[in-house]
């Protein structure tokens, strides 16, 4: 049986490896392929049977699981929703430019992300580059330039005397990341990536690539009861919901699916965001195949719940009076149910009453979060999912500090307990 640590081993393994979504999912299709599932291909006809597992990928950054198991027209759908997508930058589409000898990269920023941190820490690029194939088509290669490549260098104290008072930083001037010296003035980037991928430099035809830390995450604490890591919020959820998809399998009693979404951080409107036609789209093919008609599949949806997991706030000790203090959320202290009535949470009193007595049932503890009433909360995938569907939605996360900084920090125990949520979830 594996320890808690092991589970957070996992799960640092999985972050390590995927420091984008394209790498992401991969690493969930390696999971899901061990596991049995069998793989289809969204553009084909489907030939599905009741008490296996399939999934399926779009566009590289979107993993979306399923297994048929009973009448979904008495029990519903079980349904994991998460986003894989993280604050962060990507490389623009003119990479580079050459001043003071020095050739850097240029940055556009994603998703609402802390800036300071990425500064004085060797990066490292990963993501997608389109190239020209033998026969002229474009064909995706996910890359992970995984070493030390680049770094934005910080001005001295000497020079911004008021760093710490008023250190705001522009994107477009201020944050180029060093990639090489350079004296001839010609940018070289593009021809660095073709030799990377071996290919002619004219043959690049577009790339996705996005900066991360250089530095594998790791436990951290007198007794490794941290972890320090990017992207927890939200490929940690991704990966928990996943690892309890599969661990659910076995007992399984209810018709499950799991999404794994890209571009919730930017909006999720995309083909690959939650506001997309996938969960539609599987619910549709599921019912086409078992003969359903459009009462079916409602009755179905009547009885469908939604666990929509983005990683939650724990309380700082050093910013106390930011959090609702009458609700303190703690590291290591089990999946947290989130809760606001101006439905930026989707999460109903009839939601609650499930999850605590899920919990309460599989010996797992929880917290509860609200924000303070003097300030607004971030948001989830779950309201725009529970409006779609018309499904009851609760929203959930594993607790964490540090949240949109270039590496977050999160609690040894907490993904073995949103493993075993998502397990006894999916189980039914």
């Amino acid at each position: 049986m594996k320890t808690k640590k092991q589970y957070a081993k996992d799960l640092l393994n999985f972050l390590n490896s995927a420091p984008t979504a394209f790498q992401a999912t991969d690493a969930l299709s390696a999971m899901l392929d061990a596991s049995g599932a069998a793989r289809l291909d969204e553009g084909a006809a489907w030939q599905i049977e009741k008490g296996k597992t399939y999934y399926f990928t779009k566009e590289g950054t979107q993993c979306a699981a399923f297994r048929i198991t009973g009448d979904p027209r008495e029990t519903g759908f079980r349904i994991g929703a998460a986003h894989q997508d993280s604050p962060g930058f990507r490389i623009k589409t003119v990479p580079s430019k050459v001043e003071c000898g020095i050739e850097r990269l240029t940055l556009e920023s994603y998703g609402g992300l802390i800036l300071h941190g990425w500064l004085d820490r060797p990066l490292a690029l990963a993501g997608r580059v389109f190239v020209k194939d033998e026969n002229g088509e474009a064909k995706p290669v996910n890359v992970n330039l995984k070493k030390p490549l680049i770094i934005l260098p910080s001005a001295a104290i000497h020079v911004v005397r008021d760093v710490n008072e008023n250190g705001k930083f522009n994107v477009q001037t201020d944050l180029l990341p060093f990639f090489a010296q350079n004296s001839d003035g010609k940018p070289k980037f593009l021809s660095f990536l073709a030799k990377y991928l071996k290919v002619p430099e004219k043959d690049i035809l577009s790339f996705e690539l996005a900066p991360y830390d250089a530095e594998d995450g790791c436990f951290v604490g007198a007794d490794d009861e941290f972890i320090s890591v990017a992207r927890l919020d939200d490929a940690a959820m991704s990966h928990d919901m996943m690892a309890g998809f599969i661990e659910g399998e076995e007992n399984c009693a209810i018709s499950d699916i799991a999404v794994a979404f890209d571009h919730e951080e930017i909006g999720s409107n995309s083909n690959r965001g939650a506001k997309s036609n996938t969960i539609l789209q599987i619910i549709d093919r599921i019912c086409e195949k078992l003969g359903y008609s459009a009462e079916d599949k409602y009755r179905a949806l009547a009885k469908t719940i939604v666990f929509s997991a983005d990683m939650a706030h724990a309380t700082h000790p050093s910013y106390q009076n930011k959090h609702e203090m009458a609700l303190p959320i703690y590291l290591n202290g089990g999946p947290v149910l989130k809760l606001a009535y101006t439905q930026s949470y989707a999460t109903s009193p009839r939601g609650t009453a499930f999850f605590k007595l899920l919990c309460e049932k599989n010996g797992i503890p929880y917290q509860i979060f609200n924000n303070r009433s003097d300030a607004r909360g971030g948001g989830t995938i779950g309201p725009g999912i529970s409006a779609d569907y018309g499904v009851m939605t609760v929203d959930i996360g594993n607790p964490m500090l540090s949240m949109h900084a270039v590496r977050e920090l999160g609690g040894t125990d907490d993904s073995y307990y949103m493993t075993k949520l998502y397990s006894a979830f999916f189980r039914g």
